[in-house]
């Protein structure tokens, strides 16, 4: 899996616009301040989702982090709004064919070491690319 892609993808005008660089794959340093944005890189069998050859895909789990629901709806619509307009350009080195919308976890509302309240709401893309 492409973790230089995925990395790409999140650097999208309209997600730093509202996180800024305040995103992490994985886990953000301690102290980073909110609005925030999480993401992973998680395997999946390609053959779930295509059968041609020459494609690669990749699952791409979002997690923004607000101190409101109302704010990780912000960031979540400005992911989906960066990520669906993604087809047939190069980043970081591959050609990205498709991005759609899988799946949407649970909402969770967190306190955070300083207790701030911590809202995220996980989705899940599937990115296919050369």
């Amino acid at each position: 899996m492409s973790r230089s892609l995925a990395a790409a993808l999140i650097n999208q005008p309209a997600i730093t616009a509202l996180v800024g660089d305040r995103h992490a794959l994985k886990q953000l340093p301690a102290g980073t301040a909110m609005p925030a944005l999480v993401y992973s890189v998680i395997d999946v069998d390609p053959r779930d989702y295509i059968a041609g050859d020459g494609y690669e895909v990749m699952r791409l789990q979002i997690n923004p982090l607000a101190s409101n629901v109302g704010q990780v709806q912000q960031i979540h619509a400005a992911v989906h709004s960066a990520l669906h307009g993604l087809s047939q350009i190069t980043l970081a080195g591959h050609r990205v064919i498709a991005v759609r919308h899988d799946l949407t976890g649970p909402e969770d509302i967190t306190d955070d070491d300083a207790g701030h309240t911590v809202w995220t709401w996980p989705r899940d893309y599937i990115v296919l690319y050369e």
